[in-house]
């Protein structure tokens, strides 16, 4: 309550920020909320994890903060969207809240310092030998001629140092890119990615919550095929606005702001399509759910869908660093209350709470 109190007073200023005063206060390392809930601790794809419950990719996008964040209690992190060279992103403004529904909508196109610095940090988080799973998620530059070229250079410099590799081809805010999840395009890609994993790190496709069926069926038959695509993650945010005409919004223009709207509207739409991901692999390959998750109720969901790991950003611009141990708390509960011994017994079990 509190923190939400803070958030309406530092609405004054702007979005981007407050988030790089969050930014710089967690590699202070002040916050330390880890937890320990046996029942949430799992291994997965040769990895040992805490709890389920990582960092979507756009917080931390140059890897700067990841001892800070380790201590609000994440399993694990994803960091990225990390491009070949640095890029400013579009203009400003382009983040964009709406209180109403504790959601977001920004238009950043992966603005981040370049892979040399995003390297350099990640290196240094290696050296220290600390426990924590690091993914990394990589994109391609706006201008760039040859996207393959800028996937391959990124992962075969970061896939060393990555527990996990997160292809993202499905952010909005970058033109043309949502196209390489069309058949032809996905497997060009994924095929000179995959001879090109010397490490045999764990390799994810993030897809859009507004994937064509046919396209999500084409992917998930892909993964199938080629053994090195570890799983999915799904979803990326969301350039539908229907969820937002269900009531009055103080500032109404910013619904028709272009950009990926994020938080509990895209919920439905990104359980649908983890539903739809999941009876086409029947379970054979791993998915990571993140869309509107911002209580142990929607993580228990998720994850009974069929997700074997989970991801949180909006939630945490709006409720705060605390919101994370009171969801592993709240889903480790719900887990005793129904009989569920360990966290990997829930994937795909569609228990309705």
């Amino acid at each position: 309550m509190i923190y939400k109190y803070i958030s309406k007073v530092a609405d004054i200023f702007p979005p981007e920020i407050l988030h790089k005063f969050f930014l710089s206060s967690l590699k202070l390392e002040i916050i330390k909320k880890k937890q320990k809930f046996e029942n949430l601790e799992f291994n997965l794809f040769g990895k040992k994890f805490s709890n389920p419950l990582g960092l979507a990719a756009g917080f931390d996008k140059n890897a700067e903060a990841i001892d800070g964040l380790f201590g609000l209690g994440f399993g694990y992190l994803e960091l990225g969207t990390v491009t070949p060279m640095p890029q400013s992103g579009n203009l400003k403004p382009r983040v964009f809240k709406i209180p109403e529904f504790e959601a977001v909508i920004q238009r950043l196109g992966f603005n981040n310092l370049g892979v040399e610095s995003f390297l350099r940090n990640i290196k240094i988080f290696k050296k220290k030998k600390e426990e924590g799973l690091v993914g990394v998620n990589i994109g391609k530059n706006k201008n760039s001629e040859d996207y393959i070229s800028d996937y391959v250079l990124l992962f075969e410099l970061l896939s060393p140092f990555a527990d996990y590799v997160a292809v993202n081809i499905s952010s909005p805010n970058t033109p043309g890119l949502r196209d390489l999840q069309k058949k032809g395009n996905v497997e060009k890609l994924i095929s000179k990615l995959i001879k090109k994993n010397k490490y045999s790190t764990p390799l994810f496709i993030k897809i859009s919550p507004d994937i064509l069926d046919s396209d999500l069926k084409n992917i998930c038959e892909l993964s199938l095929k080629e053994k090195l695509v570890t799983g999915l993650i799904i979803s990326n945010t969301t350039t539908s606005r229907k969820k937002l005409y269900s009531q009055q919004i103080k500032n109404s223009w910013k619904i028709n702001e272009f950009g990926g709207l994020s938080g509990p509207p895209l919920k439905d739409t990104s359980n649908k399509i983890i539903k739809k991901a999941y009876k086409l692999t029947t379970g054979k390959i791993v998915i990571i759910g993140v869309g509107g998750i911002s209580s142990g109720k929607d993580a228990f969901e998720k994850i009974s869908m069929g997700c074997s790991l989970i991801q949180l950003y909006t939630a945490l611009i709006y409720q705060g660093p605390n919101i994370i141990s009171k969801i592993l708390c709240e889903l480790s509960f719900l887990l005793e209350e129904n009989g569920i011994k360990n966290i990997q017994d829930l994937v795909g079990k569609k228990i309705e709470l």
